[in-house]
């Protein structure tokens, strides 16, 4: 789990916390040059190498300095004009527009219809995975039993059709849906669908725990932001009808990339009321 420190309950299922089974299954990171390369650019944005309102250096001019092609920098560049961080003016150049994405993520998470709505509309991309033994602490973080045996994914999350990642995520799933990570590719369906539909796990009901976080450096480097940055903590955990445990997301937003928005109304008070 992530180190961050800032709730009392997110120390309990930090890595120390777990003793690793097996080797670790590594992946290696494949992802395009050009993602890599508008992650690079992204953080230079935003840590003042090229100011707002300044010109982006010429196209050969990034290639050089970033040590990757010029297609490689079309590509790039084309994806930060894409979400407003960079404008292009025939003439000009290249004009930087803003230090982060100016459209965060939005979703509504406070129904189980929100849930599995937002699962539909992003996609997991897994990094690498070992096998887990837990402790008494962390079984009491995931709500599973002391001393048993899960599958540990690290990945990225991001929204469907987008490339940069909203979130830094780790998985948990027992040993005997372990055949989940390789159906984690491309615009896949949900972990909880995949349990119901490929392992008869009909998904009863679903524990989710929001907390505020700093973001741990492992993730801060992978996403790009800083170390310690505001980060929105997001733990769900896939339950069966009897309470059992089946799956635990573990999903790390930095506050720029993300946002959550709720609405009631007091017809959906009275609803519930009149349920109760």
């Amino acid at each position: 789990m992530g180190k961050s420190r800032a709730p009392a309950s997110s120390t309990r299922a930090d890595p120390e916390h777990f003793q690793v089974a097996s080797t670790v299954r590594k992946k290696a990171v494949r992802e395009p040059r050009y993602v890599w390369l508008r992650e690079c650019l992204v953080k230079d944005i935003g840590n003042g190498k090229y100011p707002v309102g300044s010109l982006l250096p010429p196209e050969h001019q990034l290639a050089e300095t970033y040590g990757v092609s010029r297609h490689t920098v079309r590509e790039a560049t084309r994806k930060l004009a894409e979400t407003g961080l960079i404008s292009r003016h025939p003439g000009i150049g290249t004009v930087v527009c803003a230090t982060r994405d100016p459209n965060p993520y939005v979703a509504g998470l406070g129904t189980a219809k929100d849930l599995f709505e937002y699962t539909s509309a992003t996609r997991l991309d897994v990094l690498d995975s070992r096998t887990i033994v837990v402790d008494a602490a962390s079984a009491e973080a995931l709500g599973c039993e002391v001393g048993s045996r899960w599958v540990e994914l690290r990945a990225f999350r991001r929204a469907t059709g987008q490339v940069a990642p909203i979130s830094f995520s780790r998985v948990y799933l027992r040993p005997e849906f372990a055949d989940i990570e390789r159906r984690l590719h491309g615009n896949h369906i949900s972990i909880y669908a995949m349990l119901e539909r490929f392992h008869g796990q009909e998904i009863y009901a679903v524990r989710q725990e929001i907390d505020a976080a700093l973001m741990p450096a492992d993730a801060a480097r992978l996403l790009g932001v800083r170390p310690r940055s505001a980060a929105l903590k997001i733990r769900r955990a896939y339950l069966d009808r009897a309470g059992r445990v089946l799956g635990v997301s573990e999903n790390l937003y930095p506050a720029e990339r993300f946002r959550m928005v709720n609405y009631w109304s007091k017809e959906d008070a009275a609803r519930l009321g009149r349920r109760g």
